[in-house]
């Protein structure tokens, strides 16, 4: 059996992080969100083209923010032939954890799911 880290305790418990990523510039940008986090890897999805994702879409290289504590990661959003798996698989994960009608105004299409390796 392994034992589990209380960093992760925190992240499976969480309710939102804050996002730290480049923009356009590489001044750091600060975006709230909810997530999902499973054995070392946090999930998200963005509606659309969000400027946090086409900022991940630039530099991989991110921080999030779980209360007072923060984690490097790096971001590897699928490229579109990998997007409907991994959407309805992420799609899953938030439906458990934050209920249905939190993406229900969010067609399965217009979703943009982000995986990023948490450096522990």
């Amino acid at each position: 059996m392994t034992e589990t880290r209380p960093d992760e305790n925190l992240l499976g418990e969480a309710r939102e992080l804050i996002l730290v990523s480049a923009d356009a510039t590489g001044a750091p940008q600060e975006t709230p969100l909810p997530f999902v986090y499973d054995d070392g890897v946090v999930y998200l999805l963005a509606h659309s083209a969000a400027d946090w994702y086409q900022n991940v879409q630039r530099d991989q290289g991110v921080v999030l923010r779980v209360e007072r504590r923060g984690f490097r990661g790096r971001a590897r959003p699928p490229n579109a032939k990998q997007r409907p798996q991994a959407s309805a698989q992420i799609t899953a994960l938030f439906k458990r954890k934050y209920g249905a009608a939190v993406l229900k105004d969010w067609p399965l299409q217009a979703q943009r799911p982000v995986t990023i390796d948490i450096q522990f």
